[in-house]
């Protein structure tokens, strides 16, 4: 039989690629895919993994790494299937979810709150959006999520292979988009701990911890200093062009991220109210500066998109988490009013979207009959159960618990039945108006945009 540990990681494995799954294969791919797609096959059409082009045309806009996973899998799988070039972005998001379970199971020593954070993470929006595509993103900031988590429990035990793996996951950031990864996380957090426990500043672990920044950044510079040296200004200008497109292009005010809390779904109430509540113990309080700090980091660059948001759903997992698990032991008669309202609010919410979703897959679905009869009534029978199951055999000790749960549910249950619907055939149906136009710019753009056995 499997341990309680490795009970915790099939099922939050199993919810993962049920999460991932339903999205991969409906989406249309964007710009962003497009290249990284196109400049794999061209890797492996000219033989040349080194130095990576597109349309013929060198590309060092970003680095490599994602583009070489991509080729890989398309190599060894012999696909330009969009779907199965998508597989290791999927699967990038699984490793984040497992290593957010393993190290918080090492830094809190409560499995509960470990299962809990991840099960917050997997259950995102954002997050599962963005897994479910195969862009830059995230890559660098699952690496470096990763990598400032790893860096704390290195401090906190002191054990090497922490370390290592600080390295070695900021090393993958960097090579996946440059330092932005880096940027939006990792500091914030360095900032966060030395914050709340400044003395530690001064220990030997920090000089190891600085000594393997520099190596990540060292080891990840010999691609770009191997451009510099073969293609020498070419190389400069673009980077110089990358760096104006991020202080001149989608353009942003300050407060663009502050509607974040919308893009965690289910979790959206939940993610407002930790904004407001101040963890009273310090370890806490590392995680809560750090959601604060990652805020400020992101807004203050002026290229601003929802994806480059990824960061504060990351970190959001963890706060979450936190309110979570003291909701699962304090007994429910001991909760603050606003706690228990809180709860109430919630519950009605969860009610409604699943109320909503059914009413979208009845009109859409079975009136429109834009899936089949079978498929609208799996959906319709999961959704009724979904709605029995919550609403009756409340008690006092399991109310919260409930709630928290269904919480994440509800987002996998909407994401797996009406997602095929909303985006396969009304967000690219060209009648509607909520469509996303094409850009003039696109239009009058005299560039070549081609591609072979991809839809784009």
């Amino acid at each position: 039989m499997f341990s309680t540990k490795r009970k915790d990681i099939f099922v939050l494995t199993i919810l993962s690629f049920f999460a991932l799954l339903c999205l991969i294969w409906i989406r249309e791919i964007d710009s962003s895919e497009a290249k990284n797609l196109i400049s794999a096959r061209e890797i492996l059409q000219n033989s040349n993994w080194w130095t990576p082009t597109l349309n013929g045309h060198f590309y060092f806009e970003n680095p490599p790494l994602p583009v070489w996973i991509t080729a890989f899998v398309m190599m060894v799988t012999h696909s330009h299937s969009e779907v199965i070039l998508r597989l290791p972005n999927m699967l990038c998001c699984i490793f984040t979810v497992l290593f957010l379970y393993r190290s918080m199971i090492k830094i809190k020593k409560d499995r509960l709150f470990a299962f809990l954070c991840s099960f917050v993470l997997l259950s995102t929006f954002m997050f599962i959006k963005l897994g479910a595509e195969n862009t830059w993103d995230i890559y660098t900031y699952s690496f470096a999520f990763c990598a400032a988590i790893a860096f704390y429990v290195y401090i906190k035990y002191g054990e090497k292979k922490n370390l290592y793996r600080m390295g070695i996951l900021l090393t993958l950031s960097f090579l996946s988009k440059g330092p932005v990864g880096f940027y939006s996380l990792f500091v914030p957090f360095f900032l966060a701990h030395y914050i709340i426990f400044p003395r530690e500043i001064f220990r030997r672990k920090t000089l190891s911890v600085i000594f393997s920044i520099f190596v990540s950044i060292a080891v990840a510079s010999i691609w770009g200093i191997s451009m510099y040296l073969n293609h020498g200004n070419y190389f400069l200008d673009v980077i110089k062009d990358e760096v104006l497109s991020w202080r001149t292009k989608h353009i942003h005010s300050f407060i663009f991220y502050t509607d974040f809390v919308v893009y965690m779904g289910s979790w959206l109430f939940f993610s407002i109210y930790v904004l407001f509540k101040i963890p009273k113990e310090k370890e806490s309080k590392i995680f809560y500066l750090w959601t604060v700090l990652v805020l400020i980091f992101i807004s203050l660059i002026e290229m601003k998109k929802k994806k480059y948001g990824l960061p504060l759903y990351l970190t959001s997992s963890i706060t979450i988490g936190q309110l979570c698990i003291y909701y699962f032991r304090k007994p429910y008669l001991e909760l603050k009013k606003r706690e228990k309202t809180l709860l109430i609010i919630q519950q009605c919410f969860l009610i409604i979207v699943v109320i909503g979703s059914l009413i979208f897959l009845t009109y859409f679905g079975f009136l429109k009959k834009e899936i089949s009869f079978g498929l609208f009534f799996l959906y319709a029978i999961l959704h009724l159960l979904f709605l029995f199951l919550f609403a009756v055999g409340y008690t006092e000790i399991s109310y919260a618990k409930r709630v928290i749960i269904f919480t994440g549910l509800t987002m996998l249950l909407v994401n797996f039945s009406s997602s095929w619907i909303l985006v396969n055939k009304y967000m690219q149906n060209n009648l509607l108006r909520f469509r996303i136009p094409i850009s003039q710019e696109v239009l009058g753009n005299p560039a070549p945009i081609y591609s072979q056995s991809f839809d784009i």
